[in-house]
């Protein structure tokens, strides 16, 4: 299939662009610059393997939890494509897609994503199956969901950081990351193809970034009012 993903959930984007076998990807950790980057960055992906983006049979993205300003970049990217080219979007919460990889792993997997300011984008699964659903939550608010008598495999953009963390509060947890995470890229595009074969339907029209947290001008405005 022809395809092209983004994953812009964390700090640090990706965008993947796929011609059937033939694939380029790119990384983005440019800060407030990524906004000026990202177009140019899809056509590049794009002209690597031969494609324009009115050759594509899908696009798809994290859709959250994540950085405000980057999933709402990696959507009004995908919706204009899919507005001038009536190409469908598949959108795939955050956390599974970097979970994606280890489902068949022996013991919990949690996925993470560091939302600052002390707390963290985070689920918990086990044997393919999530157990704790997505949150706005802490270190040890996670710790206390997690068994001293299994395995813990730490996913995501900031599992090191929250390794850190959990560390600090319960030493007896059996911890474990990996030096390199996977590229998320991979995750997009397999998940959004099984939903194409189960014919699952695509984003709509008005369907946006999930956000587990208020933005700082809505809080801001909440304090004002």
């Amino acid at each position: 299939m022809k395809a092209l993903v983004i994953d812009a959930a964390a700090s640090c984007m990706h965008i993947a662009a796929k011609n059937d076998d033939i694939k380029a990807y790119l990384s983005l950790d440019m800060g407030q610059k990524q906004s000026q980057k990202l177009l140019p960055a899809i056509d590049y992906a794009l002209s690597q393997i031969e494609l324009k983006a009115s050759d594509l049979d899908y696009t798809a993205l994290t859709s959250g939890p994540g950085t405000f300003t980057g999933l709402r970049l990696a959507f009004s990217a995908l919706k204009a494509i899919e507005l001038a080219h009536n190409v469908p979007i598949y959108g795939i919460p955050s956390l599974d897609a970097y979970t994606f990889p280890f489902t068949s792993f022996d013991g919990q997997v949690v996925s993470v994503i560091d939302a600052k300011k002390d707390q963290f984008f985070a689920a918990v699964y086990e044997n393919g199956k999530t157990i704790s659903e997505a949150e706005d939550t802490s270190a040890e608010a996670v710790a206390k969901k997690l068994s001293k008598d299994k395995k813990i495999l730490l996913t995501g953009p900031d599992a090191k950081i929250f390794k850190e963390e959990l560390s600090k509060i319960d030493s007896k947890l059996n911890l474990l990351v990996y030096e390199s995470q996977p590229n998320p890229s991979e995750s997009l595009f397999s998940i959004a193809e099984d939903m194409i074969e189960q014919k699952k339907e695509p984003l709509a029209d008005y369907d946006g970034p999930v956000y587990l947290r208020k933005s700082e001008a809505e809080i801001k405005l909440e304090i004002a009012n």
